[in-house]
Formats: structure tokens, C-alpha cells, sequence
């Protein structure tokens, strides 16, 4: 939920982050600090400024989600899906499903799949994406469910729920959180398996990144981005603007600014145990790197393996299949990843990232 508020009477939109200087109000300043909640343009009193939610994922930005999003999560969700099954085939609630990115590659390894987003536009994608590749198995391989997850109610017990791409950020407010984290645990069965994506953004006060696709031969679509990251506000804000253009010459540019809760793994497990959950692992961009050792839990992810006198450190490495101890690669996440797969391979203590909380519902 953005910090905007509109006026119920005119309309008219505050924003904090900027203020309203043609009445006097400095950036920064919240609704509830002006006196009455009086409304800049119209001048009424009263509790009439409603707090905005971020804008759907809709028109083109749905169109061109896939192609900025890619593959990212894929590979992960899928073995983890498989590693913790148990006795029977998963049965799967993804939340934020948009566009079945992941539901298309999940779906047919699970009993049940269920995706539930609160965009048509997305969810018209999901559909014709699932009917071309699963034909008239389609209807039997997944349900998806446009509904606000904030009043969650699919009418099923799930084995496992994926929360994926920051979807607990999109609110900004505590107690949504835990209504959402709430509505979770409703869904799964006892001991079932949750995992929680936390988007790390960019370090500084203002930052930048920019891609291209060629979507066609003919048809090359621009992505621009800038953002701002508050530690006191405990936010962070992006804009992206899309340029398409046909045969050299530019569309009309679409424009959409979102924000999001800044949530640290620390803050995350904290609302997960309050919900009723334990954590089993935290890992950082699906797996393919360590989360800091700050970040975690006391007792998670803890690897204890001493070597022998007569080992090598090279021997051990070789002789372990359990990838304890794992080879330094280079670069090793370089694709996907949305909304910041521009500027994910940067390793530094400012640098962004995805980190998965892997954690179970307490019976």
C-alpha cells in the first residue's frame, strides 16, 4: 500500500515523499501531521484521505513482464518442491502467480496448483499460457483465482505456499503483514512448507538501472529505472518506464511508479514465528549464494564440518556430494530476477538481491 492519499470529495492526491509545496508543505511530512487531514484543493475536513494501493501489473507492463522477469526461481522452487514432498505429490498455493511464470514449470510436478493475483491482465496471460501448453488438461493442472491476498480464501489445504518476488512488500503497513502471513498459515496443513521471497534493494538515496529486449525483429522495448531507498521510512521506491519501439520509431512510453516495505531477513522471520512458523533456511538469489552471516538465524544454515589431519581442503571438496562446501564461481547470478535483474550480479554489502525464507508451520 502506497503512502499516497486521495481525497474521498475531489480527488486530490498527497504524496508525503514529496509534500505540497504549493501549499506550504515540506517532503516528508505525513497525512496524519496535517492538521484535520485538510485537503490542499478542495479544503474540507475530516477523515477523508484514503492511504492508495500500488497500481496492478495491467497493459503493457504485463505484456512485457516475462520478458524482464525471465527464468529466475524456476530450477529453485522446483527441487524444493521435490525435497520436501514427503509421501505425496505437492499440493501448491502460489501467491502473486501473475503470469504463471513459475506456475507453468511447477504445475505438472504437483497433485494441485493454485495461483492467486489480483490483476486480470496477468491472469489473462496465466490463462492463455496454460491452454497452449497444457491444451484440455489445463482446467485439471491449475486453478487460478483473481482475489486481493489480503482476503485470501481459496477454499483448500495446501502441502506447500510460495510467496514469490517480494509479494509481502507490495503492503506497507505491519499489520498487513501479519494478516498476510495470517492467511497463510490458514492455507497449509500442519507442518506444510512456505517459502517467502524478501527483495533486498539497492543501497543509497538514489540509484538507477536500465535494460533492453528485442521482443521481435523489429521491436526493441526499453526498461528505465529509478529508485529510492529510505531506512528511516522503512520504504523503498522505484519507477519504470517502458520505450518501445517498431521499426526505429518510439510507441507511446508507459510510466508506473511502485514502493515497497523495506523488510530485513531478521524482521521476516520474526512476523514468520509471531504466524506460527519455523524457519528451516534462508537462502540468497535461489541458492546460489550465502546470505550474510548476520542474517541469520542462530542455528540455520549452520554447516559444521571440520577437516581431518590427514585431508586436504581440495580432497574434501571432492570427496563432498552434499555441496557443503561449494566452488567459487564467478558472476554465478546473472539472469532474471524482476524487478532488479539489471544490477544483480554486483556483489557488495549495498548491492540488491532476492533472499528465500524456507520455513514450516508449526502443528
Amino acid at each position: 500500500m502506497l503512502p499516497y492519499s486521495q481525497c474521498s470529495y475531489c480527488n486530490f492526491t498527497y504524496d508525503p515523499w514529496h509534500g505540497d509545496p504549493r501549499n506550504g508543505v515540506p517532503p516528508g511530512v505525513p497525512i496524519d501531521d496535517l492538521a484535520g487531514t485538510v485537503c490542499s484543493r478542495c479544503g474540507l475536513q475530516g477523515v477523508r484521505h484514503q492511504p492508495q494501493m500500488n497500481p496492478k501489473y495491467s497493459g503493457l507492463e504485463a505484456t512485457y513482464y516475462d520478458h524482464f522477469a525471465g527464468k529466475s526461481g524456476q530450477s529453485f522452487f522446483h527441487s524444493w518442491l521435490e525435497d520436501t514432498s514427503y509421501e505425496e505429490m505437492p499440493t501448491v498455493l502460489e501467491l502473486g502467480s501473475g503470469t504463471g511464470r513459475l506456475g507453468m514449470e511447477l504445475a505438472a510436478g504437483s497433485a494441485a496448483y493454485c495461483g492467486v493475483d489480483w490483476s486480470p491482465d496477468m491472469l489473462k496471460i496465466a490463462r492463455q499460457k496454460g491452454k497452449r501448453i497444457f491444451k484440455d488438461s489445463f482446467e485439471e493442472r491449475m486453478r487460478l483465482i483473481e482475489q486481493n491476498v489480503l482476503q485470501l480464501d481459496t477454499g483448500s489445504l495446501y502441502t506447500h505456499v510460495i510467496c514469490p518476488d517480494g509479494l509481502l512488500q507490495h503492503f506497507t503497513y505491519m499489520d498487513q503483514h501479519l494478516q498476510l502471513l495470517e492467511n497463510i498459515g490458514r492455507h497449509l496443513k500442519d507442518e506444510g512448507m512456505l517459502a517467502l521471497d524478501i527483495v533486498i534493494p539497492p543501497g543509497g538515496e538514489q540509484w538507477t538501472a536500465a535494460q533492453r529486449k528485442r521482443v521481435t525483429f523489429n521491436k526493441l522495448v526499453l526498461k528505465h529505472m529509478e529508485g529510492s531507498t529510505s531506512i528511516a521510512k522503512q520504504l523503498f521506491r522505484y519507477s519504470i518506464s517502458y520505450e518501445t519501439y517498431v521499426d526505429g520509431l518510439a510507441e507511446p512510453k508507459l510510466h508506473i511508479e511502485r514502493e515497497y516495505a523495506l523488510i530485513t531477513p531478521k524482521e521476516a522471520a520474526l512476523m514468520l514465528k509471531i504466524a506460527g512458523f519455523t524457519i528451516i533456511s534462508v537462502v540468497e538469489n535461489y541458492g546460489l549464494s550465502t546470505p550474510w552471516r548476520t542474517a541469520l538465524l542462530p542455528g540455520v544454515n549452520e554447516i559444521q564440518r571440520e577437516l581431518k589431519i590427514e585431508e586436504s581442503l581440495s580432497e574434501v571438496s571432492l570427496q563432498d556430494r552434499n555441496n557443503q562446501l561449494l566452488p567459487f564461481q564467478q558472476d554465478v547470478w546473472v539472469n532474471g530476477g524482476y524487478p532488479f535483474s539489471g544490477i544483480m550480479p554486483v556483489r557488495s554489502p549495498s548491492a540488491p538481491g532476492i533472499i528465500t525464507l524456507l520455513a514450516k508451520k508449526l502443528a
